[in-house]
């Protein structure tokens, strides 16, 4: 069961990606991706998800990044407003989540859930009370993981066929209180 508002973390201080983050959103990206497939977990795969078009990502705003220092990538998350490769005609106004990402070194720190209140109050700013994610079908921690923070399934789908770690992703979403 989610926390209460009140008893939940702080946003995290995720600030706007530019395409200078690229490159360092890429690696983390494949690192993440390298350690998913030699775990076994098939989601992403190294190599996926170039800089460029990340780059192309941040220059129409869609990229947040959360750096320890000027140097060090401490997380990511992209943000967009209409999903047609996941969601298909499904055209309801969300803040659509995808690669969030939190380096290994920085784990434990309960950032996942920080930056997914980051997210909420970034959509709730745009009048927006739904976000919604996608993740790997075959991925029962991540499923689990995201229906404890107050996501609950839609319906499952094939995965775009840009990418290739897994077959099928579950489309979840969760409302927002507008207060």
């Amino acid at each position: 069961m989610p926390e209460p508002d009140s008893l939940a973390p702080e946003p995290a201080p995720m600030i706007v990606a530019t395409p200078a983050d690229a490159d360092d959103i890429a690696q983390l990206r494949d690192r993440l991706a390298q350690w998913m497939v030699d775990n076994g977990i098939g989601q992403w795969l190294p190599g996926e998800y170039p800089a460029a078009t990340v780059a192309e990502e941040a220059e129409r705003g869609e990229w947040f990044v959360w750096r320890d220092s000027p140097e060090i990538l401490a997380a990511a998350v992209r943000i967009v407003w209409r999903d047609p490769e996941f969601w298909g005609e499904d055209d309801t106004p969300a803040g659509y989540i995808h690669g969030l990402m939190v380096a290994p070194e920085f784990r434990g720190n309960d950032l996942g859930t920080r930056i997914l209140r980051f997210c909420a109050n970034r959509t709730l700013a745009n009048g927006i009370p739904l976000q919604r994610l996608d993740t790997a079908a075959d991925n029962p921690v991540l499923r689990k993981y995201y229906t404890n923070q107050g996501f609950t399934e839609v319906r499952e789908t094939e995965l775009p066929p840009q990418f290739h770690g897994t077959t099928h992703v579950v489309l979840m979403e969760k409302s927002l209180s507008m207060h």
